[in-house]
């Protein structure tokens, strides 16, 4: 059977809908807002989909774009999302040359790098993503947070000026964390103040300052039945996380425990009296470096930092990164050359994971994901340090 692969028109919108509908039944108690954002991708030429011999659209991918920071400056990214299809067209690698498709429009459109949230870590992994992200979950009884009932600064709720304090406040957060979005106007207001899809009970919006009135943290939340689940809780130092947690301790008398999904490198428990909480480290999204030569050539390097070493990756779905490499990184400028001969070599998805520092070069070594020469996979250790990863922006 003949498939054709392209970029979904306005008229196809209805038959877009109708597949994310199929296979994410729970979009059907949102499906207005689904329409939004599905004319919203169809503008932006955001929707991939592969078309069967009668023209109808019988899977599709959306290639949402997004800026992420990498080491502190942003880089673009192409965000896999409701990859669909319908079940008679299943099994038959539409959803493998929509993939492999996707690397070329990504490419092409200066999205350097990729991200998704995946059904199957399998399944998105045959074709260069892999994990490179995970989450630390927290529930807690609110009788653990009376070590502060004392209150510390000023809470208030969020009003519309407060956007730009509050972006300032995350991107100095997320120039600390790799691969968190650069967020615009509408990332904000549809995707963190709000749910983007089920509304059904609002999201709470806070700013706290100090003694001074210096915005320095913000907590976004909900509030069902007995929990409190807390979406995004930024804070720039120690007195703005204490002046949060009394805030969320002034809900004992309204809520018995509080939910919190956050990067890894949250240590909450160590501020806790009693610090016995749930707590579970869950994989998270998936990660592939798109065009290895322009994803080096545009991220940030300490000026200070000197390192030389070849590599070789593998990647079939995308020749131009298919091949070697010479890189050398020099007073925050990097070279880049290809060669025939290397002196490390891996898979796309491994240097995947060290490009993000979610994985060094030496512990990729460790687990077998990488072999090479020792003294070169120390040079890759300078320039690809370990980072803690985190995105909090569903797309």
């Amino acid at each position: 059977m003949r498939v054709r692969i392209k970029l979904v028109p306005p008229e196809d919108g209805e038959r877009a809908i109708q597949l994310i509908t199929y296979c994410f039944p729970e979009f059907n108690e949102a499906r207005e807002r689904v329409r939004e954002l599905v004319d919203r991708y169809l503008v932006q030429d955001a929707i991939l989909g592969c078309y069967n011999e009668s023209g109808i659209l019988d899977a599709m991918l959306f290639i949402v774009p997004f800026d992420i920071y990498i080491y502190g400056s942003p880089l673009g990214m192409g965000g896999i999302a409701v990859a669909s299809s319908m079940p008679e067209g299943r099994h038959g690698g539409k959803m493998a040359e929509l993939l492999r498709s996707s690397l070329q429009v990504m490419k092409d459109r200066k999205q350097f790098v990729s991200m998704l949230g995946p059904f199957s870590y399998e399944f998105y992994r045959k074709y260069g993503w892999e994990l490179s992200f995970e989450r630390l979950n927290y529930t807690i009884p609110v009788d653990h947070l009376s070590k502060f009932k004392k209150k510390v600064g000023s809470i208030r709720p969020f009003r519309d000026n407060d956007l730009e304090i509050m972006d300032a406040i995350y991107s100095e957060y997320a120039r600390r964390h790799n691969c968190c979005a650069v967020r615009d106007k509408f990332l904000w207001t549809e995707f963190v103040l709000d749910d983007p899809y089920f509304r059904s009970y609002p999201r709470y919006t806070y700013l706290w300052t100090d003694n001074d009135n210096n915005p320095q943290g913000y907590i976004v939340y909900t509030i069902k039945r007995d929990r409190m689940t807390i979406h995004e809780m930024i804070y720039l130092n120690q007195e703005a996380k204490e002046g949060l947690l009394w805030f969320i301790f002034a809900h004992q008398s309204q809520v018995e425990s509080v939910y919190w999904s956050t990067s890894s490198d949250e240590r909450l428990y160590l501020d806790l009296a009693n610090p016995r909480v749930r707590m579970e480290l869950s994989p998270g999204m998936m990660f592939r470096v798109v065009d290895v030569k322009n994803a080096l050539l545009s991220r940030n390097y300490d000026k200070d930092i000197e390192a030389k070493f070849s590599i070789s990756i593998s990647d079939p779905d995308a020749e131009w990164n298919n091949k070697g490499f010479t890189i050398e990184v020099r007073g925050g400028e990097i070279d880049i050359k290809e060669c025939d001969t290397a002196e490390v070599f891996c898979s796309i998805q491994t240097f995947s994971q060290v490009f993000t520092g979610y994985v060094t070069p030496e512990e990729a070594l460790s687990h077998n994901k990488l072999t090479g020469d020792i003294g070169a996979i120390k040079e890759m250790n300078k320039i690809f340090y370990k980072s803690y990863t985190f995105n909090n922006n569903s797309f």
